[in-house]
Order: C-alpha cells, then sequence, then structure tokens
C-alpha cells in the first residue's frame, strides 16, 4: 500500500485482504437489487389487485345498471303498451263522441223546426180559441135571444090556444131551431176545452225542481255491466241498487209526493253508456215518475 491507497496488482500482498469486502459489497448490492425488485414486484401487484377489484366491482355497476336498464325498459315498454291502448280508447271514444255530436246536431235542427211547427200550432190553435170564443159569445147571445123569443112566443101561443094549428108548427120549427144550437154550442164548447188543453199544455212552465222533492238517479257501465245508484238530498252518498229496487223506491215516492216528485238523471263523465242508451232510460224513468210528465 502506498499513500493510502489498496494496490489491486495481482502480484499484491494485500490480495487476499480486499476480495471478501468486495465480495460483500456485490452481495449486498445484490441483495439490494433484489429488495428493490421484490419491491417493485410487490408494488405491481397491489396496483393490479385494486385495479382487479376496481374492475370487478365496475363490472357488477355495469351489470346491476344493466339489469336496472332492462326493468326500466320492460316498465317503459308496458306503459308505452297502456298508452297506446289509452290512446285507442281515445279515438274510439272521440268518434263515439263525434257521432253523438252529429246525432245531437240533427235533433237540436230536428228539435228548432219541431219548435217553429209547434209556434205555428199554438199560433192557429191560439186564433182558432179566439175564433171559437167569439163564435161561443155569439152562439150565447143568439141563444139567449132565441129562448127570449121562444118564451114570449110560447106565452102568445098559449094566450092564443085556439090559433093553435098554425102556431104549433111554428113552435115546433123554433123548438127545433133551439134544439139544434144548443147541440152546435155543446159541441163548440167541446172543441173549446180541447184546444183550451192544448194551449194549456204547449204553454206551460219550464221543468223545475222549485219547491219538489227531489231525487237523484245515477248510471254508469262498468266491465260491461249497468250500475244503479239513488240518493235523496238528505243522503250523505249514492246507494247503490238494482233496477227492480230502483222502480220499487220510486214507485212509493211517486205514491208520497204526486205530482211534486222531480226525478233528476244523473250521468258521469265517463258513464260508458251511448246517447241511445242515455236517453231511453231518462225517457222511461221520467214518464213513469216524474211531475212534470204526469200533467
Amino acid at each position: 500500500m502506498s499513500q493510502g491507497f489498496v494496490d489491486l496488482r495481482l502480484g499484491s500482498e494485500n490480495r487476499d485482504e480486499g476480495f471478501w469486502p468486495s465480495f460483500t459489497d456485490i452481495m449486498t448490492v445484490i441483495v439490494l437489487v433484489f429488495l428493490l425488485a421484490m419491491l417493485t414486484l410487490l408494488v405491481k401487484n397491489m396496483d393490479l389487485v385494486h385495479q382487479l377489484q376496481d374492475s370487478l366491482a365496475a363490472e357488477r355497476s355495469a351489470a346491476e345498471q344493466a339489469y336496472s336498464t332492462t326493468n326500466i325498459n320492460t316498465e317503459l315498454n308496458q306503459r308505452l303498451k297502456r298508452l297506446e291502448e289509452a290512446s285507442a280508447m281515445l279515438r274510439i271514444r272521440l268518434m263515439n263522441l263525434g257521432e253523438e255530436h252529429s246525432r245531437a246536431i240533427s235533433q237540436l235542427k230536428k228539435s228548432e223546426q219541431d219548435n217553429l211547427q209547434l209556434k205555428s200550432e199554438v199560433s192557429g190553435l191560439t186564433q182558432g180559441l179566439d175564433t171559437a170564443l167569439s163564435e161561443k159569445a155569439s152562439l150565447e147571445k143568439r141563444q139567449i135571444e132565441l129562448t127570449a123569443e121562444l118564451e114570449q112566443r110560447l106565452q102568445a101561443l098559449n094566450l092564443q090556444e085556439q090559433q093553435n094549428r098554425q102556431s104549433q108548427s111554428e113552435i115546433a120549427k123554433l123548438k127545433s131551431s133551439g134544439i139544434t144550437q144548443l147541440e152546435r154550442l155543446k159541441l163548440l164548447e167541446l172543441q173549446h176545452d180541447d184546444l183550451q188543453s192544448k194551449y194549456n199544455k204547449l204553454i206551460r212552465p219550464a221543468r223545475s225542481q222549485l219547491g219538489k222533492e227531489v231525487v237523484f238517479v245515477r248510471y254508469h257501465r262498468e266491465g260491461g255491466k249497468l250500475h244503479i245508484a239513488i240518493k235523496r238530498p238528505t243522503d250523505a252518498a249514492y246507494q247503490a241498487t238494482d233496477n227492480t229496487t230502483l222502480h220499487k223506491r220510486l214507485a212509493q215516492l211517486h205514491k208520497k209526493h204526486g205530482k211534486n216528485l222531480y226525478v233528476r238523471i244523473v250521468f258521469p263523465d265517463e258513464s260508458g253508456l251511448s246517447y241511445t242508451e242515455a236517453w231511453s232510460l231518462t225517457d222511461s224513468l221520467l214518464r213513469q215518475y216524474d211531475y212534470y210528465y204526469q200533467q
């Protein structure tokens, strides 16, 4: 060794003393490299494990999301089918409403024509009534005159019994004329009474529940079956019933209240009944029990 430096020459005397420390250093480096490699592998393995766990969690989440999406799609398809069915029902309902609207318009036009015809008939009946009344007054006046004249002639005939032959024929004629006038007057009175009743029916007031005993009858169809319910103003809610019981109760109310019974028919918005069925049910009940149709 010279000046503190190791002599590395082959022929040096310190060759055996420097080998093992160098070998130890090399092994230490190898061990350190091995440990660093193991540590790197462990870190990478841990990262891979975490990535695998994250991938599994993401896969589970994706599977759950796919299952949820499938359920949502199924529910949406079902809702779409229901909406399509509802749309079809609405289209059918709209067609029915269009037909009912057309029938209602035609019936309204017919009602207007009937109303005009009734007004003309009322006008004609009024004129006929006025003519009949004036004719009746004229006939009554004529009858009074004829009766007075007949009485005068009868008194004259009683005083002139000896001249009875000529007077008897005149009396017979006067009696025959008086009987004919009376029969004509009775016929005119019957015609007048008939015209008066028709006139009263045409000009009577509109149907009103004011001062009447009101009973509500509700109809609706559900599941192809007709449901009937009845309610009076004092009842808290409608009471379900059948057709036979309904007619029994209405007959009892009609017997009790007579011409004071007002029957109100109720059809909900979604009653399921056609216009013809509703009109038939309404007309049948009103004609049997309502006060307006009993006069």
